[in-house]
C-alpha cells in the first residue's frame, strides 16, 4: 500500500506540470500571434500596448489617434486568429507621436 503513494504523487505532479506547460504554450502562441499582427503595421509596438493571459485571451489598448480602418483591421485579425481565444480592445491610449497616418 505504501508503494502506491509515491506513484500517485508522481502522477499528480506530472499531470499538474503538463497543465502548466499547456497554459504557457497557449499564452506564448497568443503572444506571438499579437506580435506578428502588430509587426505588419508600421511601428505597431509604438501605438499598441497589450497583455496576454494564460488562457490566450488578449487585452489590447491602441493609441487614440489610430485610424479607425487600421483599428478595425487589427481587431478583426486578432479576433479571427486561431491561437487567440478572445480579445478586449480599445483605442483610448495616449496618442502615438511617431504616427505618419
Amino acid at each position: 500500500m505504501h508503494k502506491t503513494i509515491p506513484f500517485l504523487l508522481s502522477a499528480c505532479l506530472l499531470v499538474a506540470s503538463a497543465a502548466v506547460s499547456a497554459d504557457e504554450d497557449r499564452q506564448s502562441r497568443a503572444d506571438a500571434a499579437v506580435a506578428n499582427i502588430l509587426f505588419d503595421y508600421d511601428y505597431g509596438s509604438e501605438f499598441a500596448s497589450y497583455r496576454v493571459n494564460e488562457d490566450g485571451f488578449v487585452d489590447i489598448i491602441m493609441a487614440s489617434n489610430t485610424p479607425s480602418q487600421v483599428y478595425v483591421e487589427i481587431l478583426n485579425r486578432l479576433e479571427n486568429h486561431p491561437d487567440i481565444d478572445g480579445v478586449l480592445a480599445s483605442n483610448s491610449g495616449p496618442a502615438c507621436k511617431i504616427s505618419n497616418w
